[in-house]
């Protein structure tokens, strides 16, 4: 006992007494003598077992053990080394008349404090500072993972995971290999490498890292499977609760991110569910229970809500317009267009976010709006003939030529007709140079691809399925609804750098393949009985298979497509990631629009467009 007057004979620290007891006779002593372990950070308590003189080789670079006061002050008791009074000296220099339980926890701080600001959607204003800061971070990170302080020898797999996620999406050459390091003797991942504990928190930021897996990072998938089951467990069993923490809503931030996974969340949604769920005076438990004023400060509330409200007079703006856009062109006339501008700019919206994007919001609504209902006057107007002419007057870029066809043909022609002409004209300003001949290319062949899809409509498929998934990738029309929207996006396209974005090029050809099987996937119960092929039949019969198998098969080379896209779209490239953004964002639109969380749509746009109090 340490002399105190204290009440040492109740039940409930005689418990504390003999589970301390019990612990210190399981340490493995010559373990905790020979490498870093997190015992390093409590030898105050263990002072009964401690070889000193033996022990003092594991002290860190700033002299401390493992960054704690508490644990380098009794080392400099029993030893009088000179590094660990350096530290204490530090430490007592900084802080005055008192000291924190672990000093310094920089790294912890700056990825906690860049992850906050990231979800409650006020990274915008902060790119610079978020990319020297995670700059830092990258330096000075250990080849075994990274730990709360840069001086610190052991890593944990919390302060890891959310590292190489932050760092990966801002394009640093991350690798995950590093995971390997937390597996235990059975294979599966812990908080600390010797140790048995797992956690909410550091299992969740598992669970956030793996969903930015690049190709072929098998412990990423691994890890996926396993924090997704851990993490639904502690849901269902009402047991989440974190052992380094006391937050405010961890229940409903780990909920939320099984419902809505990653590749299919918007991040202004995520953004509103986030500052109902941030706790501005939460606190971390060590030694001590404290407060990080970096990463939990009533401040960024104060800034999120100010953002967030005054977002919303931008996109009401932006869909004024556009509503009146759609009027003016006779899409309003349900004989005319089906497709709904307010839905498609809520989605845009909640993804491509950031005010300076505004002209390439109100483009990428536009062009989607006339697509769909392109692509639905192509499957449903009676006449091919006058569908022909239509394509024609496209090819020629002439007006003339659509005056004697029906009205709903004309109205949809003129549509299209001026508002290209209006974005060529937007455009070819903003770049200063002529884009029509581009913009007309595109809408050339994607008009091309239409007729001949309705020429050959009824036609029972033969082929392949990667002949097949070729052939429906142009049915997306990738390039023609999200091309003239980059253009506007604010950031340089070089020539060269087109040729990254064609039909060619390999990001759009993953975005188009994984939105082909994913749409195949949705809806193939839907059609099934009409005797529709698809990508499940088409696979079922080349692979002499049962529909399960087919469905396993395919949801196994969707994930293995989405892997490429993510990878297309975060690692360094001659096209800007603004542009490789756009694509991105453009695939969880389409999810959306495509998925069961589109019955929700409407209470999602009042969700968002909503001031919050």
């Amino acid at each position: 006992m340490l002399g105190l007057d204290l009440p040492y004979d109740l039940p409930c620290l005689q418990d504390i007494v003999k589970f301390a007891e019990k612990k210190i006779k399981r340490i493995p002593l010559e373990v905790m003598h020979s490498v870093h372990t997190t015992m390093l950070y409590n030898l105050e308590a263990l002072q009964e077992v401690v070889q000193w003189e033996r022990i003092l080789k594991l002290l860190s670079r700033d002299g401390s053990f493992l960054s704690s006061p508490a644990s380098t002050a009794v080392a400099y008791m029993k030893t009088g080394d000179k590094k660990c009074l350096e530290f204490l000296t530090f430490v007592v220099n900084r802080f005055g008349d008192n000291a924190p339980c672990q000093y310094p926890i920089d790294l912890l701080e700056r990825i906690w404090a860049i992850d906050t600001i990231q979800r409650l959607g006020i990274d915008h204003h902060f790119r610079k500072e978020i990319y020297d800061t995670l700059d830092y971070v990258y330096r000075n990170a250990g080849k075994q993972g990274v730990s709360w302080g840069r001086d610190n020898p052991v890593p944990d797999i919390d302060d890891t995971c959310m590292a190489l996620r932050l760092m990966r999406l801002q394009g640093f050459p991350v690798s995950s290999d590093v995971l390997e390091y937390f597996k235990d003797d059975d294979g599966t991942l812990i908080c600390f490498p010797g140790q048995t504990h797992r956690g909410v928190s550091d299992m969740f930021n598992l669970y956030r890292y793996s969903q930015v897996a690049f190709p072929g990072e098998k412990i990423l998938k691994e890890a996926k499977a396993f924090a997704e089951e851990y993490l639904k467990n502690c849901v269902e069993n009402n047991e989440v609760n974190d052992k380094w923490s006391l937050k405010k809503a961890l229940d409903k931030e780990v909920d939320q991110a099984l419902k809505v996974p990653w590749r299919m969340s918007f991040e202004r949604l995520e953004a509103r569910e986030y500052i109902d769920q941030y706790g501005e005076l939460d606190v971390w438990i060590a030694k001590t229970i404290y407060w990080m004023y970096n990463v939990n400060d009533p401040k960024y509330m104060e800034l999120a809500k100010l953002d967030y409200n005054k977002l919303q007079t931008l996109y009401k703006a932006e869909i004024d317009s556009i509503l009146k856009w759609w009027n003016s062109c006779g899409f309003d006339d349900p004989l005319v267009g089906n497709a709904c501008p307010r839905e498609t700019h809520f989605a845009i919206a909640a993804t491509l976010y950031e005010p300076e994007f505004s002209h390439s919001r109100v483009a990428y609504t536009k062009c989607n709006c006339i697509e769909n209902t392109l692509r639905d006057l192509f499957e449903s107007h009676e006449s091919v003939e006058e569908l022909k002419v239509m394509c024609l007057a496209v090819e020629k870029w002439d007006p003339s030529m659509v005056r004697s066809l029906p009205s709903i043909v004309k109205a949809t022609f003129m549509g299209m007709y001026d508002t290209t002409n209006e974005l060529s004209a937007q455009i070819s300003n903003a770049r200063r140079k002529e884009m029509f001949p581009y913009l007309h290319d595109l809408r050339v062949k994607q008009i091309k691809h239409y007729m001949k899809k309705r020429e050959t409509s009824g036609e029972p498929y033969i082929g392949s399925l990667e002949e097949y998934i070729d052939q429906n990738k142009a049915d997306l029309g990738v390039a023609i609804r999200v091309l003239p929207a980059m253009f506007l996006i604010g950031e340089c396209i070089q020539y060269y750098a087109l040729r990254c974005l064609d039909e060619k090029s390999t990001i759009q050809d993953h975005l188009s393949s994984y939105l082909t099987i994913f749409v195949d996937l949705q809806t193939h119960k839907v059609n099934q009985g009409e005797g529709r092929s698809d990508a499940v039949t088409i696979y079922m019969e080349e692979e002499d298979c049962s529909e399960e198998e087919a469905l396993r098969s395919l949801n196994a080379i969707m994930e293995n497509t989405f892997d490429e896209l993510v990878h297309d779209y975060l690692k360094p490239s001659l096209v800007p990631r603004g542009c490789r953004r756009l694509m991105f964002e453009h695939a969880r639109i389409v999810q959306y629009l495509h998925s069961d969380e589109y019955k929700a749509i409407d209470s999602d746009m009042e969700r968002m467009f909503t001031p919050v109090q």
